[in-house]
């Protein structure tokens, strides 16, 4: 080996008689359909999935990987994936006919072998030393990993913005389902893309979550579904986390840290009800005191209590109000009243609770009703004085006593 040609090697530049044996090898492999021909030859029966691919644009792109090819040898330098322009555009191209990126490297591999192949049979004849051929050869592979780079770094960029556009899509389906009317074939076909049920009831939910816990609120409801053994589809509408429920949650079983407002079942076309009242019972539940699954059933007449503040207004001046100058005696008076009526009128169970002696109980009542002119013996009053503490936010643990069917 001459001088000229270990220099050759180190730096990838040519003796000047090698130079003209390549630029005439080169141009010859330009023009060569044999290279052509057998590389889609080789695509086509070696690299799966190329199916959906049209003959013409295989091989458009094939005669564009080996002009690529051609022009790497021909600099004799190793280029760099951002260089590679190509393999951008022939992933893109390959990513939407959803040819796997395995596939495309294969496919391009095959292209540089057969390229090799041939200039492997070719230097002999134009007098090319061997040692130039290897440092080709070794141009190619670089290429090759070049190529991948670039190639795989397209297909993750149009991955993820795949799945972005596939999470807007269904996010903007599930709110359209939820509190608007959709045409008809668009509720069917998302339906099918998310695997909803259209001849089956859903129900339409909201969630909301506990001061502190509002960053975990996703991953709480997905937990509260597993145990639940439901299914839930959610998407986020300004500060509310809203969905649909499909299935139906196990008794007993209640989320952490979160209120979950659901309505009635219903067929997929009249979800926009359903989300109404949930949207109800979820802050209804809120402003009661409640937390867990609940609905209008379960809130029963506390659904009124957040339609209608005047209500509360004026029952919180009938038994709130005269109490408000006794400083703390009115409190514990209120906490006695409440537990009377929370402990089904009983008064040792309620004595028990606060805990207090039965005989004080007594006193506290007597005094309530002294200072507010309320009959505990009167079915009205014990209904008004429920609205009363429901509105105070005083009866939350029967919440998750109860849960939701």
């Amino acid at each position: 080996m001459t001088t000229d040609q270990r220099d050759a090697g180190a730096t990838g530049e040519r003796p000047m008689p090698s130079r003209h044996a390549w630029d005439e090898l080169l141009t010859a492999l330009s023009h060569d359909e044999s290279v052509l021909v057998r590389t889609l030859e080789r695509i086509r029966s070696d690299v799966p999935g190329y199916e959906a691919v049209p003959d013409g644009a295989l091989r458009f792109s094939v005669r564009r990987n080996i002009g690529l090819s051609i022009r790497a040898v021909r600099a004799g330098e190793h280029p760099r994936p951002e260089q590679l322009d190509e393999a951008a555009e022939l992933a893109a191209e390959r990513h939407a006919q959803a040819v796997p990126v395995g596939s495309v490297l294969a496919g391009f591999r095959a292209c540089m072998s057969v390229i090799l192949h041939r200039i492997l049979e070719l230097a002999p004849r134009a007098g090319i030393p061997p040692a130039e051929v290897l440092v080709s050869s070794t141009v190619l592979w670089a290429l090759g990993d070049a190529f991948s780079a670039r190639a795989v770094a397209v297909y993750q960029e149009k991955d993820v913005a795949g799945l972005l556009a596939d999470s807007e899509r269904r996010s903007e389906w599930i709110g359209q389902a939820l509190t608007a009317a959709m045409e008809p074939s668009d509720l069917r076909q998302g339906a099918a893309l998310y695997d909803v049920p259209v001849s089956q009831p859903v129900r339409a939910m909201v969630v909301h979550a506990a001061p502190g816990a509002e960053g975990q609120r996703t991953s709480r409801l997905q937990d509260w579904a597993e145990r639940a053994g439901v299914r839930v589809l959610t998407t986020v509408r300004g500060q509310a986390l809203i969905g649909i429920l499909l299935g139906v949650p196990a008794r007993g079983v209640q989320p952490e840290k979160l209120t979950i407002g659901l309505g009635a079942d219903v067929l997929l076309d009249e979800l926009p009800a359903s989300f109404d009242a949930a949207s109800s019972a979820v802050h209804a539940a809120q402003r009661v005191g409640w937390a867990g699954v609940v609905d209008p059933e379960t809130l029963s007449w506390r659904m009124a209590v957040h339609t209608s503040p005047e209500t509360t207004t004026l029952l919180a001046e009938r038994y709130v109000a005269p109490l408000e100058g006794t400083g703390e005696f009115g409190d514990h008076v209120l906490e006695a009243v409440e537990a009377y009526l929370s402990h089904r009128l009983s008064i040792p169970l309620a004595a028990h609770s606060i805990p207090v002696h039965v005989n004080t109980l007594r006193y506290r009542l007597q005094r309530f009703s002294q200072l507010t002119g309320a009959d505990l013996g009167d079915t009205g009053t014990l209904v008004e004085l429920s609205w009363v503490f429901a509105a105070r936010g005083g009866d939350a643990p029967r919440a998750l006593e109860n849960g939701v069917s």
